[in-house]
């Protein structure tokens, strides 16, 4: 019981004295820097082993889903990814919102390629009927 007061205890204060300002790490002072680490450690506590847990599972229900659609690697990548990619340990700069936490991962873009495709580029199209 007097363990779990003193976390709670450091989690809070590393929530209060944390607390920036501006949200720019250059203009912390060192009491809200120190606050943000303490708060970041004994976040840890609870946060490293729930995420733990969650990998593990999901990388035994991964391999399950593999088995059971006949050894489809994909489906068993789709339940990897998020459950063992992702933050496993909170730093400061996860407490102050400078760095997102992501306790489940993600391994697929939502954004566009930045390579030109043929199209765009004018590649093949070009090539075949300019040259003539």
């Amino acid at each position: 019981m007097a363990m779990r007061s003193m976390l709670a205890g450091l989690v809070l204060l590393g929530l209060v004295v944390g607390r920036p300002g501006s949200g720019r790490a250059e203009e912390y002072t060192q009491g809200g820097e120190f606050g943000l680490a303490v708060g970041a450690a004994a976040s840890n506590v609870l946060y490293f082993p729930a995420k733990l847990v969650v990998a593990t599972g999901g990388l035994v229900l991964g391999a399950l889903t593999g088995v059971l659609t006949g050894g489809d690697v994909r489906s068993a990548y789709a339940v990897w990814v998020p459950a063992a990619s992702g933050t496993y340990i909170l730093k400061a700069g996860h407490l102050d919102g400078s760095v997102p936490v992501e306790f489940f991962g993600a391994d697929y873009g939502d954004r566009a390629s930045r390579r030109p495709s043929a199209m765009e580029a004018g590649g093949i199209y070009d090539a075949i009927y300019r040259s003539h």
